[in-house]
């Protein structure tokens, strides 16, 4: 439930909506932590815990693996793990009630972004094969967009420019420290679910005031939200 929600009046000004990717729309954390592993197994490098991997989660995979292996060949690294996706075609399911869910906060009136350090390839093929219309999606902030990436606001602050909206007119739904920690710094409101990185215990140790259980939650805010506007 949004009891933990300051209430509806403040959300009244809301214009967009941006969303991260995994963890949030698509249910991508346990393949991703088993292709961090499998290609760390394969490239003779220390094996990551799910929890080391996790805590990670938003920030580009560049940065992961320079934090993971700072004497290896981040390169490479990337490169296998990229193949992986591509060889093993992995296939990644939508969160659970996600697509109806950004489906129906369009048709609330909302404008919708993402905002991801996933590669645009990744970003539309992910969320494609997932059962998103990728024009739903008016801006699509990816690694390759800005030279600063999440926890650093700037490209927040860029897909906010790009869906034509101010940051208070603004939500930001993640799953992860880094999507918290963007969104504080971009003075953005800040949704966190409960369908990635971080239980509900990790967000209230962070002080995060709105936790949902899912995107639906949202879903079913935003059509409040369009009949008060």
């Amino acid at each position: 439930m949004l009891a933990c929600y300051k209430g509806i009046e403040r959300m009244a000004m809301i214009k967009a909506i941006v969303f991260d990717v995994d963890g949030v729309l698509i249910d991508s954390n346990k393949i991703i932590v088993e292709a961090y592993q499998k290609t760390a197994e394969k490239l003779g490098l220390r094996i990551p815990s799910p929890h080391e991997v996790l805590g990670l989660m938003g920030r580009p995979l560049s940065e992961i693996t320079k934090i993971l292996w700072p004497k290896s060949n981040g390169e490479l690294y990337m490169k296998e793990y990229r193949s992986l996706f591509m060889d093993e075609n992995l296939a990644i399911p939508a969160v659970e009630g996600a697509v109806d869910a950004v489906r129906a906060i369009r048709e609330s009136g909302f404008r919708v972004g993402v905002l991801s350090g996933k590669i645009l390839f990744f970003i539309k093929k992910h969320l494609s094969e997932a059962g998103f219309n990728i024009d739903w999606f008016e801006a699509m902030v990816s690694f390759e967009t800005t030279r600063k990436h999440k926890p650093d606001p700037e490209p927040l602050l860029f897909v906010i420019d790009q869906l034509d909206v101010e940051p208070e007119e603004t939500v930001y739904v993640g799953d992860a420290i880094s999507d918290y920690e963007c969104a504080r710094d971009a003075k953005v409101e800040y949704f966190a679910v409960l369908t990635g990185a971080l239980r509900r215990e990790d967000l209230e140790k962070l002080r995060v005031k709105n936790i949902i259980n899912s995107v639906v939650e949202l879903s079913d805010l935003s059509g409040k939200l369009a009949l008060h506007a």
